[in-house]
């Protein structure tokens, strides 16, 4: 019995092994994840000048389109095609304004056009929302160039609209001729968004 005692004693050391090595292997991926982050939030504090905090006060519940109302406006020097980001990423560009408030397009809005970059090699793609909202799909790659899947992608700076080095989402399924990415922002909790610009 102390033998059985023992090798069952011996499995349970294993299996806790085996766990501890699965938490380990996620911490250290969180941790370089945390320092790309890091790493973004600086370099993304030097490019963009921050124009205006707002706070979202409508959501519109459509399943077309993905639009926020914020409450800041003309009298705060928003116009339209101006970036908006929050504290995980980017959410949208600013398509209309009047005197207090304005209108967003999210990035899962399939009718957004974001230009993005990879952090691993600097390949560049441009994406738009999912159909329904929850991923966001390439619409174009350079050179037809793919993505890895785990990989971090940031805008690019091309389009004028978009200050470059925001995080924007996550390769999640690369297929043979286009890719689906998921957005670090969580488009169903937005309170605050910042609207921002390049230096």
């Amino acid at each position: 019995t102390r033998f059985q005692n023992l090798d069952k004693e011996n499995l349970r050391l294993k299996q806790e092994i085996i766990r501890l090595k699965k938490w380990q292997t996620l911490a250290i991926k969180n941790s370089r994840e945390n320092k790309v982050f890091k790493r973004l939030l600086n370099s993304t504090s030097h490019q963009v000048d921050v124009i205006k905090t707002a706070s979202v006060i409508n959501q519109s519940p459509g399943i077309y389109s993905k639009i926020i109302t914020i409450n800041a406006g003309k009298n705060h020097n928003i116009v339209k095609d101006l970036a908006v980001i929050n504290e995980k990423g980017l959410v949208g560009k600013t398509i209309f304004s009047s005197i207090k408030n304005s209108k967003v397009l999210l990035i899962n809005d399939s009718s957004s056009s974001i230009p993005v970059k990879t952090l691993s090699d600097n390949s560049y793609s441009i994406l738009s929302g999912s159909n329904d909202g929850k991923f966001l799909i390439s619409t174009f790659t350079k050179e037809n160039k793919l993505p890895r899947l785990g990989d971090l992608l940031v805008t690019s700076g091309n389009a004028k609209v978009f200050p470059r080095d925001i995080l924007v989402a996550k390769v999640v399924k690369v297929n043979t001729d286009h890719y689906i990415a998921l957005p670090y922002v969580d488009f169903n909790n937005l309170n605050y968004v910042q609207i921002v610009k390049s230096k």
